[in-house]
């Protein structure tokens, strides 16, 4: 898997195969396992999805000795409950977040509705790029680490309703340097409300950190002035 399908094409051919995948799933007579190596004929039929949509994508049939988490490209989210696919290129959409497993889908959810994660971009007065040890962000300092970001949201992720994308950076995924995009700090130092940043597409080389606020905060904010 080496680029990323047509989302819109993928989706729309889920969304009309949807039944024809839960009839496979729902039939008593099964095929053999389809975990690699075995033999055994299927006991169990589970439906897979991914990021992208709620339909879903594909169905694997499993025996008595094995489950659909036994296939390396799914995993179970602890979120949604789902069976899910773990990528389609170098991007994993399995993230942990406080010890549990989220698809990246349940993680956007989670991270979005976190008042914490909000930041008054008033407070930030420098933004580093520092994998290790510096947190997120120090309110004392006003210093943002960029290398911080949660990985919540993936590259065509839907996001979800309420929030928006303001802008982005992108930098080199093995020394740091950024590749694209304007300077973090000025772009923050321009908004007028809060935002919250994530690591919003992660690529073979680079990954993306993006800048997100809230749907109409703008106009709450002058409502309430």
């Amino acid at each position: 898997m080496w680029s990323l399908p047509d989302i819109n094409r993928l989706n729309a051919n889920a969304a009309a195969n949807a039944g024809k995948l839960r009839h496979e799933a729902a039939r008593k007579r099964k095929p053999q396992c389809e975990i690699y190596g075995c033999k055994r004929r299927a006991k169990e039929s589970t439906l897979w999805f991914d990021i992208f949509s709620d339909s879903p994508k594909g169905v694997v049939h499993t025996c008595s000795e094995h489950s659909a988490t036994h296939d390396p490209d799914l995993f179970v989210c602890e979120g949604c409950q789902r069976v899910v696919l773990d990528h389609f290129t170098w991007e994993r959409y399995q993230v942990q977040i406080g010890g549990v497993t989220l698809c990246l889908k349940c993680a956007a959810e989670a991270h979005f509705s976190d008042p914490a994660n909000w930041i008054d971009p008033r407070a930030v007065k420098q933004v580093v790029l520092e994998p290790e040890g510096v947190p997120l962000f120090d309110s004392k300092t006003g210093v943002l680490n960029a290398a911080r970001c949660r990985h919540v949201l993936g590259v065509k992720q839907p996001i979800p309703a309420g929030i928006s994308f303001h802008d982005n950076s992108e930098f080199d995924s093995c020394d740091g340097h950024q590749i694209s995009g304007g300077n973090l700090l000025d772009v923050i130092e321009r908004l007028n409300q809060p935002f919250c940043p994530v690591l919003d597409a992660a690529y073979r080389f680079a990954v993306s950190i993006g800048l997100y606020v809230r749907d109409g905060e703008q106009q709450r904010q002058k409502e309430a002035a």
